[in-house]
């Protein structure tokens, strides 16, 4: 399992604690540090069960500064976005085989754990 994670968001330290606690296998995918692909960007948003927006953190300071409005972006557009700006990426994003989780709140985590 693989987490797209951000050490300075208390989302991704809540999930981090609670998959250690529970003795689950996971590595941290530290996206800001190492970058994002468009590709992987395209695979999330393709294996992602729900809109591919839910993916996206729209309220992001970001899409103001480039006098963009996310919900007017198309997905190309938006995943090129993502790549220069990963800060807009939802977090955390758990990927466990071909399933997408955003763990942000208990049901998520608790997917994410079992």
């Amino acid at each position: 399992m693989q987490v797209i994670y951000n050490p300075k968001c208390s989302k991704c330290r809540t999930l981090e604690k609670e998959l250690d606690t529970h003795g689950v296998s996971w590595e941290k995918l530290t996206y800001l540090e190492t970058g994002i692909s468009s590709e992987r960007i395209a695979e999330l948003f393709d294996q992602y069960e729900g809109d591919w927006r839910n993916l996206v953190r729209e309220k992001e300071s970001v899409f103001k500064e480039a006098g963009l409005n996310p919900k007017d972006m198309s997905r190309d557009e938006m995943m090129a976005f993502l790549v220069e700006h990963p800060i807009a990426i939802q977090r955390p994003i758990v990927i466990k085989g071909k399933q997408i989780i955003i763990a942000r709140d208990e049901a998520g985590i608790k997917q994410a754990i079992d």
